[in-house]
């Protein structure tokens, strides 16, 4: 750039200053202007640099008091679990339920009397006089039933218990002398009861012994055994 510089400019300038030689202005002066022209030409530069500032600064976003910027958050949802004290708390407390529902079949605990053959027959006799009845019709049937056991809770398939064979239900109907099911004893006098009830005390053996036990198979049966006492 140096090198484009007119000397009429140079002899400009001495014009303006005669009293300064050549030298002077070549040594001094040109190196002078050199530095002027290259001020003004990065003058642009600078001042691009400050339009490009001022746009930005233009651009600028500016949150104004009163507007509120909120970020939204993720719900975060909890579902409760259950540890392991709750559960084994809910298995225990099912199983309190399970054992209250079911049923409990009472257990019979009566005194154990031994009964010899006297001794039955007096029993048989006893319950026979009050229900006005043939006593060898009980001894018949105790010993179908049961083959003449004495105290007992033995069972059947079909749920009839005792000595006497009942049906529990059957049984609380005709108890009139002791509520114990497996005393033989108490089950010999509901055993009358029943016979007495259902004809024996009028003197019809089949219909109470079908009433006993509903086969007509099983009436001429225990009918033999008593014709045979």
């Amino acid at each position: 750039m140096a090198d484009r510089v007119d000397k009429s400019e140079i002899y400009a300038i001495m014009l303006i200053f005669p009293t300064i030689g050549e030298d002077f202005m070549k040594k001094c002066i040109f190196p002078l202007l050199l530095l002027v022209f290259a001020w003004g030409a990065l003058t642009p530069l600078h001042a691009s640099s400050k339009d490009e500032t001022n746009a930005t600064a233009k651009h600028k976003i500016v949150i104004k008091p009163g507007i509120r910027i909120e970020l939204a958050k993720a719900k975060v949802e909890i579902i409760p679990g259950e540890s392991e004290v709750q559960k084994q708390a809910k298995a225990e407390q099912a199983q309190r339920q399970l054992i209250t529902r079911e049923r409990v079949e009472p257990v019979y605990s009566a005194p154990q009397v031994n009964y010899d053959l006297s001794g039955l027959r007096a029993l048989y006799q006893g319950a026979a006089s009050k229900f006005g009845i043939n006593w060898r019709l009980i001894e018949a049937v105790h010993q179908v039933e049961s083959g003449k056991s004495t105290d007992t809770c033995k069972k059947s398939y079909a749920g009839a218990t005792g000595p006497m064979q009942f049906q529990p239900s059957t049984f609380r109907h005709y108890a009139n002398d002791g509520s114990d099911i497996c005393s033989v004893h108490d089950a010999v006098y509901a055993a009358a009861n029943l016979l007495a009830s259902a004809g024996a005390a009028e003197g019809d053996i089949d219909s109470a012994l079908y009433s006993y036990n509903h086969s007509i198979s099983y009436v001429n049966l225990v009918k033999s055994v008593m014709y045979s006492i």
